[in-house]
């Protein structure tokens, strides 16, 4: 079983502001942690790059340029190349060259590429209904407006540093 919470305060010393905080950083730890375990399966037995470059693609659902590729996914280039040729191995890639500059290489996913990442989206699915399957209907429609609203307040809190730092 999972150790989840570490030598803390009693929670009555503690803010709401420092409980919601506790529990962000809870769930965002496991849920990449069960995440990172999924693909590690046999069945996918991809890392977290790789998933990540192929989900672009496949939704992209076009031929991307490496460059392109590896600021969308906050890779480096050397990194990128790695990724890219494990994906190919695999056969769920693949590369092309551009029409009009044959130096261009483009990476687009195939068929086999585009039925693993529904099979990983189902297979997550199914972990997350586990994870809810003891809240009630009411509980989760509850969860769902206060998550939008915390990401809301999130996306906002980002927008605003990011600003600051382009001023």
């Amino acid at each position: 079983m999972t150790q989840v919470h570490r030598e803390q305060p009693p929670r009555a010393e503690r803010t709401a502001l420092e409980e919601i905080e506790r529990s962000i950083m809870q769930i965002s730890w496991l849920a990449q942690r069960q995440f990172m375990q999924l693909l590690d399966e046999d069945r996918f037995r991809m890392t977290l790059p790789q998933f990540y470059t192929l989900l672009h693609l496949e939704q992209t659902n076009e031929a991307c340029k490496m460059s392109d590729l590896a600021e969308a996914t906050h890779q480096s280039a050397a990194s990128l190349t790695g990724v890219v040729d494990r994906l190919r191995d695999k056969q769920l890639i693949e590369r092309l060259r551009d029409e009009k500059d044959r130096r261009q290489v483009m990476v687009a996913v195939t068929p086999q590429g585009r039925e693993l990442i529904t099979e990983i989206k189902q297979a997550r699915r199914e972990q997350m209904q586990m994870a809810l399957a003891h809240l009630l209907e009411p509980e989760v429609e509850a969860l769902i407006l206060l998550l939008d609203r915390v990401l809301a307040g999130m996306v906002r809190a980002l927008e605003r540093a990011e600003n600051g730092r382009l001023a």
